[in-house]
């Protein structure tokens, strides 16, 4: 029996590995092309970005690779089993199929802490430290931070919108002075310059405008707006020094984190609900694994006994439902949190259920 563990044990170990690797890859890469290369071909950022941003992307692409490639590596695994008739061999030497699978479904136990450590501790460090890539790519050239045709909500308390720019001539400049520095809040002034010269202060952080032919308006609290226009003003100063500064988001604590902020009394219903769902949909991911692995099992003996050649389809097919079930809670995120959170575990409800009948119709054949 030790034999027959460590061959379907190793076997499924191995074929889980390869999978990961392989689906990492190229979830990796399709981020590459996505997030990184405008900075690497519009703003000749370092290869070093390149690196950094690959390091960072793994741990989040690891909690969705780690149980689609376990379950490829099921589905496979069982399959030849069953393909080579060596299934039928150990059936025939009195081992059970839960014997047989016994070795499965402890790599799946195993791989689900894994997953778990993953998701709610690695992953959301690397999340953070990835999110600042942009600014570390914009602190060599400033000047991406006022590209044309884009609104920059980078500046704290301040939007911009530039029409055109020529070097250090900006054309078309709008700038919206928000009450909230977060930049959540109404404008509670409007800039518009026909033309800026522009300069940078890389010692202060600062970008020095020279308006010409602008308007400035006030918006009081009375719903009336103050107008004052000039042909040419002063230099007008936009701090970019805190631009990489920003507010946590949840999906950037760690497991710890949450729960802190869970057992703090100060802490917003709002935010606690986020909080909340974010922990519940965490665990919930983590025990893909070992839901994969009961189902995988026998749909990798019944799907090569219809000798049809699935492995990798079935995989995506069942991932997509799964991962596809989790994700539908987005547009009911104004729900009460009792509903969000039933809507998070019924994917894991609905394969461990279907995995444990179609495990027991598999045992009694």
């Amino acid at each position: 029996m030790r034999i027959a563990d460590r061959y379907i044990g190793w076997q499924i170990f191995f074929g889980t590995i390869f999978a990961v690797c392989l689906l990492t890859v190229i979830l990796v890469m399709s981020q590459v092309v996505k997030e990184v290369r405008p900075y690497l071909v519009e703003q000749g950022a370092p290869l070093s970005l390149l690196a950094k941003f690959v390091l960072y992307v793994i741990p989040f692409s690891l909690t969705f690779t780690l149980p689609w490639g376990f379950l490829a590596s099921v589905l496979l695994g069982f399959g030849r089993l069953s393909s080579n008739h060596e299934l039928i061999s150990l059936r025939m030497a009195g081992m059970s199929l839960t014997r047989i699978a016994a070795p499965v479904l402890v790599l799946g136990v195993l791989f689900s802490c894994l997953s778990y450590y993953i998701v709610g501790t690695v992953a959301p460090i690397a999340i953070a430290a990835g999110s600042t890539l942009p600014y570390q790519a914009a602190s060599r050239d400033p000047k991406v931070f006022l590209n044309p045709g884009v609104v920059q909500a980078k500046f704290p308390g301040q939007k911009v919108y530039i029409e055109e720019r020529d070097g250090e001539k900006l054309r078309g400049f709008h700038l919206y002075q928000l009450s909230d520095a977060e930049g959540n809040d109404r404008p509670t002034s409007y800039m518009h310059a026909r033309e800026v010269d522009l300069r940078v202060d890389m010692e202060q952080k600062q970008f020095i405008l020279t308006l010409n032919g602008w308007h400035f308006e006030t918006y009081k609290d009375d719903g009336t707006i103050e107008l004052v226009m000039a042909a040419e003003a002063e230099p007008w100063y936009i701090d970019w020094s805190n631009t990489n500064k920003r507010r946590t988001k949840v999906d950037e604590l760690t497991n710890t984190g949450i729960a802190e902020q869970l057992h703090d009394p100060d802490t917003p219903p709002d935010l606690y609900k986020k909080l909340n769902v974010e922990l519940h949909q965490r665990r919930s991911l983590s025990l893909a694994c070992f839901a994969f692995a009961l189902i995988g099992i026998p749909l990798g003996i019944n799907g090569q006994r219809k000798e049809t050649s699935w492995g990798f389809l079935a995989s995506f097919v069942v991932a997509l439902v799964y991962f596809g079930g989790m994700l539908f809670i987005d547009p009911f995120k104004e729900s009460s949190q009792s509903l969000m959170v039933g809507m998070i575990w019924l994917p894991n409800i609905l394969c461990l259920v279907l995995g444990i009948w179609l495990f027991r119709r598999a045992s009694l054949r």
